[in-house]
């Protein structure tokens, strides 16, 4: 009787773990339904809650949150491409998940290449992942996911569009690379938009970067003495040659004021009696 209580027991449990299973993932069918603006059939919604609870029963809860984000397109795309695909979505951000439902065709080789990586890539910068890739190569793409902010990707992807040649867009991932968005910020983005984006022209924003502010900061932080003796140096001759001038200025004045005065001297010993 005892075995026989104890069979029911774990029967009832399977049975409710299966109702609980199914429920959560007819709510997570809904869910991606909404997102991708999509009305169900009968037909539709069946095989969608079919093929999300063979992924739910694999990959558990990550399945159902990549549904969730990435609407039906996630579930047709797991599908398909299994185990990439959902070890790609696992931990990715809402906007990398649909990006990549609804860009599979094109995304799905450059993530599979690059990994979890382009994933936070596409997730900072939606939609601009693939061109990121293309015109920096795997390797920068990967610090620029790492490193880079979404607004400061989007310029780096613009910039790249306006590069003279594929040595210049290899210069300015590795300029950024480096040094961020304080050698960003020396771009000059209005001229670049103009006439394009030279060499030199990443060369000279990143010697300013670099350069003449660490320069500064460097030598006033571990030689203060030194750095004000140069500042000094520096400043003399300017000194020199503006304090030339104004003393000519203030003897032409001076001059100026005493031959008055004799002038004045002179008249009034004339009219004394």
């Amino acid at each position: 009787m005892r075995w026989i209580c104890l069979v029911l027991a774990v029967l009832l449990a399977a049975a409710n773990t299966a109702t609980a299973s199914a429920r959560v993932v007819r709510e997570a069918v809904e869910t991606a339904a909404e997102v991708s603006g999509k009305n169900l059939t009968k037909a539709t919604r069946k095989a969608a809650q079919k093929a999300l609870a063979e992924a739910f029963a694999k990959y558990g809860d990550d399945a159902l949150r990549a549904a969730r984000h990435g609407g039906l397109e996630a579930i047709r795309c797991g599908a398909r491409y299994g185990d990439d695909f959902w070890r790609l979505t696992r931990g990715a951000s809402p906007h990398a998940v649909r990006s990549l439902a609804l860009h599979a065709d094109e995304l799905m080789p450059i993530a599979k290449r690059i990994g979890a990586e382009f994933m936070l890539l596409e997730g900072k910068a939606p939609g601009l992942g693939a061109k990121v890739v293309a015109e920096f190569g795997d390797d920068a793409a990967r610090m620029l996911a790492r490193t880079a902010s979404a607004d400061d990707i989007a310029k780096l992807a613009g910039y790249a569009g306006k590069a003279d040649s594929p040595a210049t867009k290899k210069l300015l991932a590795e300029c950024y690379g480096q040094k961020g968005h304080r050698f960003l910020e020396k771009l000059d983005w209005k001229k670049i938009m103009a006439t394009g984006l030279s060499a030199a022209a990443v060369t000279a924003a990143y010697k300013i970067s670099d350069g003449v502010e660490e320069g500064i900061k460097t030598a006033a932080k571990e030689n203060p003495e030194q750095f004000a003796k140069g500042v000094f140096s520096a400043v003399a001759p300017i000194v020199w040659a503006l304090a030339v001038p104004i003393a000519i200025a203030v003897a032409l004045v001076l001059l100026k004021y005493l031959k008055l005065r004799r002038k004045r001297s002179a008249d009034a010993d004339r009219n004394s009696p």
